[in-house]
């Protein structure tokens, strides 16, 4: 692929914290590989950083990531974040994205978000992990990505193993300790961020939710890791009605035990 930035990184930022620490946690993983390649080539690499499986194409010693596939113990879900600079798409436009390999193609629909360092935009979605990504990502033919009809190719070299690893952890048991929570938006304005904080310690985390807007009215179920061993938490929630609102502080909206009731509903 044609790379235009010596670094970029996806841009909202509860993926920039994350991306920075797998990248610290991963180097390892990559070195073996690096020892025989040029360290400043794009390539495929993997490995586990808070109770996530990845596998991964960029630069694994800086902050160079362009796809990234994660992937918890039991989910049925692969989460996929898609760096695009050279579709040209805008922010907020609606794209359909395509992976394909070989005789194999999945296409999802989201909304480009801008990313400020590049300039380009990025996708996040999750896909259901089905026969036909399985064959995506255990192929060893080329891997395309088309966004907005624009074709990107990605040898397969290297990803193998990074790849089997991140797929049995999606078909492991989810751990017992695991609280899936579901958040349901019955306010006016969409729901921008879902922050949760064990009770009293005010260290808040959304990433799990995610950086998607949840439309009024409508439903999102995730997971927090070790939930249950917690169960009561402090929540903060943002109300925006445009993406400028996005890395504001939230506002409280409530305490409670999610084990108990693992459902929260969003008022206004």
């Amino acid at each position: 692929m044609k790379q235009t930035k010596s670094a970029v990184y996806f841009g909202q930022g509860i993926y920039r914290i994350f991306l920075a620490a797998i990248m610290i946690a991963l180097i390892p993983a990559a070195v073996s590989s690096a020892t025989t390649q040029d360290k400043e080539q794009p390539r495929w690499f993997g490995g586990s950083f808070d109770n996530k499986t990845v596998l991964a194409y960029g630069i694994p010693d800086s902050d160079y990531v362009v796809l990234l596939f994660s992937c918890r113990p039991g989910a049925s879900v692969v989460k996929v974040d898609v760096q695009d600079e050279e579709s040209g798409a805008k922010e907020g436009d609606l794209l359909l994205v395509g992976l394909a390999a070989g005789k194999e193609r999945v296409e999802f629909s989201e909304k480009a978000i801008l990313n400020q360092d590049s300039g380009g935009v990025e996708l996040h979605a999750d896909l259901l992990l089905n026969q036909a990504l399985r064959h995506i990502l255990a192929s060893k033919e080329p891997l395309e990505i088309t966004v907005a009809g624009h074709t990107q190719r990605f040898a397969m070299n290297g990803a193998a193993g990074p790849a089997a690893r991140m797929i049995a952890a999606c078909d492991s048991p989810k751990p017992a300790a695991d609280l899936d929570v579901t958040v349901t938006n019955k306010a006016g304005l969409p729901l921008q961020s879902f922050a949760y904080s064990q009770t009293g310690v005010n260290s808040f985390e959304s990433g799990g939710f995610g950086n998607k807007k949840l439309e009024p009215g409508a439903s999102r179920t995730f997971t927090i890791p070790d939930g249950r061993k917690i169960c009561t938490f402090d929540i903060s929630v943002i109300l925006a009605k445009d993406d400028e609102e996005c890395c504001s502080m939230g506002k409280p909206a409530g305490t409670q035990n999610l084990c108990e009731n693992s459902e929260f509903v969003v008022h206004d």
